[in-house]
């Protein structure tokens, strides 16, 4: 048995010697097992190290050798070896040890290879950057790049591209602008305010922004239905008039229209209140009421404004 390790040695010497062995995801071609010990051919031939050899000889075991087209060959009987017989092992070299499950398969060390679409998506990447030498091509060029794996020699991919990043020369450089956002601070403006009495009865408006309208015009059999405002924008009205406040919706156009009996109660019916009977009701009331409106837009800004309802 040893005469048959000593000489696939002696054959894997000669092949050693003209080639170069890499460490992949299991053991290397020119690699011998024995027992639950793998050594690296150069390894086990080296006279300083016959006596661990021989010791893992004597502590038994079957015996393999991977040949240089990675093939597991049976040092007893010469034959293909199947890698499903190849027990875990601790492989040895020169410089290091590793440990490898059962199959031959390493799980502590794995290489992923970068795929061929990564590469030509980074590639065309830095060649948009070197063409319009703009600073977003150069940093989604970089994001792309950076994202493939290290290289693995001989391959010098990744390190080619971040070079001829490098020497890409910015001709846009520009300052960022920086807005900042505008905070609404302008409090709804209250713009007209009308009567329907069979047809729109316009209030006037003062220089304070304040409305007053009159029914001396109106007949005393007209009715009074409803209080129509329009504001500058969407918005929300409370109003108090005769010791009531409620509060009404303005729509995105501005326009609210209110029932008489929404602002009256129950001095005012559904269909409303006739220009005779207010009119006796503010008689009493020194001839005229004040609604108190205040509109708050959705930012919170609010203005408060009187709209005078007069007899005469």
């Amino acid at each position: 048995m040893n005469k048959k390790i000593i000489g696939s040695f002696l054959a894997s010497a000669m092949i050693a010697s003209t080639t170069t062995i890499s460490a992949f995801g299991a053991m290397g071609s020119g690699t011998v097992v024995i027992g639950t010990k793998a050594f690296d051919l150069s390894y086990a031939n080296d006279p300083l190290n016959f006596k661990e050899i021989n010791s893992a000889i004597v502590d038994g075991g079957m015996v393999y050798v991977k040949d240089f087209n990675g093939k597991w060959i049976n040092n007893i009987n010469g034959l293909a070896a199947e890698i499903s017989a190849i027990p875990a092992v601790i492989y040895k070299n020169a410089t290091q040890k590793i440990s490898f499950d059962a199959a031959d398969l390493d799980a502590k060390v794995t290489n992923t290879l970068n795929s061929a679409a990564q590469i030509l998506a980074a590639t065309q990447a830095v060649v948009k950057a070197e063409v319009s030498k703009l600073q977003t091509d150069v940093d989604t060029a970089k994001t792309s790049v950076n994202a493939l794996l290290a290289d693995i020699a001989p391959s010098n991919i990744r390190a080619d591209l971040l070079s001829r990043l490098n020497l890409i020369k910015v001709t846009n450089v520009t300052t960022p602008i920086i807005t900042t956002p505008t905070v609404d601070v302008t409090a709804p403006i209250l713009n007209s305010v009308s009567l329907t009495i069979g047809q729109p009865v316009l209030a006037t408006k003062d220089a304070s922004g304040n409305f007053k309208v009159s029914l001396a015009t109106a007949k005393a059999t007209d009715m009074f239905t409803d209080l129509k405002l329009n504001t500058s924008e969407k918005a929300t009205a409370k109003i108090t008039c005769l010791g009531r406040t409620k509060t009404f919706t303005i729509n995105d156009a501005g326009d609210v229209t209110i029932p008489v009996s929404e602002l009256l109660g129950s001095y005012a019916s559904a269909a409303g209140i006739s220009v005779g009977t207010l009119k006796g009701y503010l008689g009493l009331l020194g001839n005229s009421i004040t609604l108190n409106a205040t509109l708050t837009d959705a930012a919170g800004n609010a203005s408060t404004k009187t709209i005078v309802i007069a007899a005469n």
